[in-house]
């Protein structure tokens, strides 16, 4: 009896930890994905008809940040280990709701980090993707 009950409280303790594992991976994955989107906001604020607003996909490979500082480190090649492939796509929207039509368009910004998170187990599990989109507009 004894036997049984201690089992059931390993597996449970299995089941908690790779709970706990793949939500600490999505939170970094919305951060991650969250970041990218603040960092084309405020270049949207400075100057809408920057390059980095330009119609677009760019892909890079993130690791989540260090102790203290909380960014992200991500670069255009993959990290080994553990990492996040960011992809962010721009596109323009040329009239909308809320968007001029003249001189300058809207920027529809689409942002999908995958990872694949770390079971309880210690193995990596199956590909997840956190997708975060929002539209951008020049200042009045």
């Amino acid at each position: 009896m004894v036997t049984i009950g201690l089992l059931a409280i390993v597996t449970g303790f299995q089941y908690a930890t790779s709970g706990v594992a793949g939500g600490g991976g999505e939170t970094a994955a919305v951060f991650l994905a969250e970041h990218r989107i603040e960092r084309l906001r405020a270049q949207a604020m400075i100057d809408f008809s920057s390059p980095a607003l330009a119609a677009a996909t760019q892909i890079d490979y993130c690791v989540a940040g260090h102790v203290g500082s909380g960014l992200p480190t991500c670069q255009d090649a993959p990290i080994a280990g553990v990492s996040y492939t960011r992809s962010t796509t721009i596109t323009d929207v040329m009239e909308g709701v809320g968007c001029p039509s003249a001189p300058l368009s809207c920027k529809q910004v689409e942002v999908r980090v995958s990872y694949r998170p770390v079971t309880g187990t210690g193995t990596l599990d199956q590909t997840r993707a956190v997708d975060v989109v929002t539209v951008l507009g020049p200042r009045a």
